[in-house]
């Protein structure tokens, strides 16, 4: 990139808010639950366990997060929960959690409500029991026609909120209004708003090559290979235990074989139209900027959008299409484009597909005998990695970037000849960090 460059602010992982709302004391053990199957699937949990004092009204705060969340999670159970006696709320008879939905509902938050299983007493109703209950019946109302589940345990909660937020990133209205709410929340000087990338590229190293795997996409955004997974599950009405005992490759070829390929294809392009614009991350600016030989087996278009974006020319190359003219940065991706969606390897048959270019491979092998390789979002376990890695020269030492490393890591390093480098994730984001070991591997 030319000195002096700039680019839209916007390169940061965004993530859609997802908030949980619910009475606090008996529902804790859900909450938690829930919490965790939001982060799990990429997704920012919001609740207020969480918040940390502003200074502000206990409702002031609440309303911030909430207007400023993508979605609301609804967890109704056994109590209607405390009316508020002074302040926002006050005279009303309706409860915290009441009035959140509220505000949820007047702020065109894409709702999820679950309904936990009652066990009626005998005897006549009390208050408390009549408010719940009329509430539930308001929500059940608004909800007609929605998605809306019913509980029991907090395990089967976080299952259902899971598997609503997958069915979510599956469909188009949920994500259109999505992306509408986010619009809204933007003023016209964040859209304009842009910062200056301080480095201009140099000349990148001949004696390296990038080697990037999908911890990069999930650090932007992207959803895992597991989501993807369970994507194709719940297509196929399998159940979430099913999914996870078979490998991806095998539930990518029972999905075409029950609904097609055109099916299969449709359901990876839906997940990677995410409810909110995904882009490059500071990562993959400085991967550009470092390196002219990218290899990657993620599907998606961040390492091209950042050549973009840094005026930089780019050439693609897929197993059965070559790539064009020569260019700043060549991108060798292994595993097919989501541009190009006839060439994604997703079951076995396209990995025979693929190995089929002779060329494609020839000159892959051929690069890494002549090339130390670094590293960077893979875990060294999957198929790709073990096939990639496995024919390098061990000759030419090679790095291992991770923010995650174990004595397990050790038995796979050894093997790849590899030499790890621990980066937080934190790290990961800073722009001097990442570039600092490139620059040390390349040296």
């Amino acid at each position: 990139m030319a000195q002096g460059a700039r680019m839209p602010e916007k390169f940061m992982p965004t993530r859609p808010r997802v908030f949980i709302s619910s009475t606090m004391e008996d529902l804790g053990n859900e909450r938690q639950a829930v919490a965790s199957e939001i982060e799990a699937l990429g997704f920012t949990p919001v609740n207020a366990e969480a918040l940390m004092p502003t200074g502000g009204s206990s409702w002031d705060v609440l309303q911030d997060e909430i207007t400023s969340s993508h979605i609301f999670v609804l967890i109704l159970g056994d109590r209607y929960g405390w009316a508020p006696d002074r302040g926002y709320g006050a005279g009303s008879k309706k409860s915290v959690t009441h009035l959140e939905f509220e505000l949820a509902v007047k702020s065109q938050l894409t709702i999820l409500p679950f309904f936990k299983r009652l066990k009626y007493r005998s005897g006549p109703a009390q208050d408390e029991e009549l408010s719940r209950d009329s509430f539930r019946n308001e929500v059940g109302d608004w909800a007609n026609g929605r998605f809306r589940a019913e509980f029991d345990l907090a395990v089967d909660l976080g299952r259902a909120v899971r598997a609503a937020l997958i069915d979510l990133l599956l469909g188009s209205f949920e994500k259109a209004s999505i992306r509408k709410h986010d619009a809204a929340l933007q003023s016209p000087a964040d859209l304009q708003r842009q910062i200056q990338f301080q480095s201009a590229r140099g000349k990148p190293s001949s004696n390296s090559v990038l080697f990037a795997g999908a911890g990069l996409s999930l650090a932007a955004g992207y959803p895992s290979a597991n989501i993807l997974a369970e994507a194709f599950g719940q297509r196929l009405s399998l159940d979430a235990q099913t999914v996870s005992r078979y490998p991806l490759a095998d539930i990518a070829a029972l999905l075409e074989e029950k609904l097609g390929r055109r099916a299969l294809l449709e359901t990876v392009s839906r997940l990677l139209d995410t409810p909110l614009p995904v882009d490059p991350t500071i990562s993959h600016f400085a991967c550009v900027r470092e390196f002219d030989l990218i290899l990657t087996t993620n599907y998606d278009l961040l390492f091209e959008e950042a050549c973009r974006l840094s005026n930089l020319s780019f050439s693609v190359r897929t197993p059965g299409r070559k790539s064009g003219e020569k260019a700043d940065v060549s991108i060798f991706k292994l595993d097919g484009s989501i541009d190009q969606l006839e060439t994604l390897v997703l079951t076995s048959d396209d990995a025979a597909r693929a190995r089929e270019d002779e060329s494609f491979w020839e000159d892959l092998e051929n690069i890494l005998n002549e090339r130390r390789p670094f590293v960077i979002g893979h875990s060294l376990r999957d198929d790709t990695s073990k096939r990639v890695l496995g024919a390098r020269n061990q000759a030419l030492s090679g790095t291992y970037v991770s923010p995650h490393l174990t004595e397990l890591d050790a038995i796979y390093l050894k093997r790849f000849g590899l030499v790890a480098k621990e980066i937080t994730l934190e790290e990961l984001s800073s722009q001097g960090r990442l570039t600092q070991l490139i620059q040390e591997h390349s040296a």
